[in-house]
């Protein structure tokens, strides 16, 4: 085990966790709410702002249903989608450069020989952009935990943050659309299928894309399985 690569671990720690008590300690997301009124009249600058502070937001802990729910009653449904989709590729893209240069190489020190991580690394270089789209349609590991994980793996950052921005933007429709939906059911007490039958639509997606996924790997599972015996 390399010393340079215990120290960029423990630098890797503390960023993580100091940004996590600062964005606790100081009620990150209560104080993006007081700026509601600011961030809402000043244009750019205010979705600007908005964006950075999602994509730290997100990077270290708070759940991006939050976030993006905020992001539609701010903007409504269209530019709630942009400024919640760029919001949240920025951390994503915060998360995956810290773990994969701070702490990758201590894991490739630690379990660079056990069968689960080898198997797991094969499989992201193999179907890379694929599980990275299906994990995030199929979101059956939280977001948290799959923003650091992949920093961990073999694959590529362009293709892991075109395929994470674009399979995420069902999910942040839903959530904005559905927010749209509940806030137009209260104030007129007629259901608004022009928002809910496209969120139905893309959960039957979702569910349609990982059962295909868990096809598509099963061969694969199989021969490495086989390969270990």
């Amino acid at each position: 085990m390399k010393k340079i690569d215990i120290l960029k671990f423990v630098i890797f720690i503390i960023i993580v966790v100091a940004a996590i008590w600062l964005i606790r300690h100081y009620h990150l997301m209560h104080r993006l709410i007081l700026l509601e009124n600011w961030i809402r009249t000043n244009g750019v600058l205010g979705a600007t702002v908005f964006i950075l502070i999602f994509g730290v937001a997100f990077s270290f802990g708070v759940p991006t249903i939050a976030l993006t729910v905020f992001a539609g009653t701010i903007y409504g449904t269209f530019t709630g989608m942009v400024t919640a989709s760029l919001g949240s590729t920025l951390g994503i893209i915060i998360i995956f450069l810290l773990t994969r240069f701070l702490a990758r190489d201590l894991f490739i020190d630690l379990l660079g020989k056990k069968k689960l991580f080898i198997k797991i690394d094969a499989l992201t270089e193999k179907f890379g952009w694929y599980l990275v789209a299906i994990i995030r349609f199929v979101p059956l590991v939280p977001a948290e935990i799959v923003n650091y994980g992949f920093g961990l793996t073999k694959i590529k950052f362009l293709p892991y943050v075109f395929w994470s921005w674009l399979c995420m933007l069902p999910w942040l429709f839903i959530y904005i659309a559905g927010t749209d939906a509940y806030m137009d059911y209260k104030t007129d007490h007629e259901i608004p299928w022009v928002l809910i039958a496209p969120s139905v639509g893309m959960i039957i997606l979702l569910i349609f894309a990982g059962i295909k996924f868990m096809k598509l790997i099963e061969p694969e599972m199989k021969k490495k399985d086989k390969g270990e015996k």
